[in-house]
């Protein structure tokens, strides 16, 4: 069973292994690797490469001799010590790819593969209601021209709450928004008040999903669905499926009721 230590070393970036050798040095002090495949439970064909691993990342020390020993850096220096190799490491991997993309750049360049002309639509979802915020959050910053949303009170709610001073500013730049709310129930007062400055509202009946669109292009649909948050969301990429969107959204838009 393993300890809340060895689970946070996993989550930062050790093997099971490595976090459950440092423990084990921290629990029993300078030992030999048999003494440290013993006690972490490590096989003994394992043992040495795990030690060496962690040296290599700061959390372990080597005491020369016959047999050799393992001590364990003190846990705040062996987190910094690990940052510091998680950065180099950081750093190292960007320079590989930015070599790697320059090589790309010039094979595509001898290539000469011309400039595509097709239109691709690109999906992505997102599993619950943070995800989905944070996406529209997105969505709303690159907009330019039009925000369209047909969404729920509760949603438009925390839509409103959250997005309200990235919204304003959109509004005062010349973003169109216009925003269709299921009837269910009345908005909250102060979030009326606030977005009837930003943008056009009106109730709607019979709305259980919510759509957001934005710029004649990108796409956020977002539903309920089984699972721990109750709510997922796909976002695509889509000029075609906009302008059908886009249709049904003014055809709702004529017969809603403003708020």
């Amino acid at each position: 069973m393993h300890s809340q230590s060895e689970m946070y070393l996993q989550e930062m970036g050790l093997s099971e292994y490595e976090a459950s050798t440092y423990v084990g040095l921290l629990q029993g002090g300078t030992s030999t690797a048999k003494e440290v495949a013993n006690r972490a439970g490590v096989p003994q064909s394992r043992v040495y490469g795990v030690l060496d691993s962690l040296k290599t990342k700061g959390f372990v020390v080597v005491q020369e001799g016959r047999p050799k020993k393992f001590g364990p850096v003190e846990a705040n220096r062996a987190v910094s010590q690990f940052r510091e190799f998680k950065r180099r490491e950081h750093v190292r991997k960007l320079d590989e790819i930015q070599g790697l993309g320059e090589h790309f750049l010039n094979a595509v360049d001898d290539a000469d593969y011309g400039t595509a002309t097709d239109e691709v639509d690109i999906s992505w979802s997102y599993p619950n209601r943070h995800h989905i915020l944070e996406k529209l959050e997105r969505l709303a910053e690159d907009a330019s021209e039009e925000i369209l949303m047909i969404t729920t009170p509760e949603s438009f709610e925390r839509i409103a709450n959250h997005h309200a001073e990235l919204l304003a500013a959109k509004a005062a730049a010349g973003v169109e928004i216009r925003a269709l709310i299921s009837d269910d129930r009345e908005i909250d007062a102060a979030v009326r008040d606030r977005t009837t400055e930003m943008m056009e509202m009106r109730f709607v009946q019979d709305i259980r999903g919510r759509l957001y669109t934005y710029d004649g292009t990108n796409v956020l649909l977002a539903f309920k669905a089984p699972n721990d948050d109750g709510y997922v969301g796909i976002s695509t990429t889509s000029p075609h499926l906009y302008a059908t969107l886009s249709q049904l959204f003014e055809l709702l838009w004529e017969d809603g009721e403003p708020v």
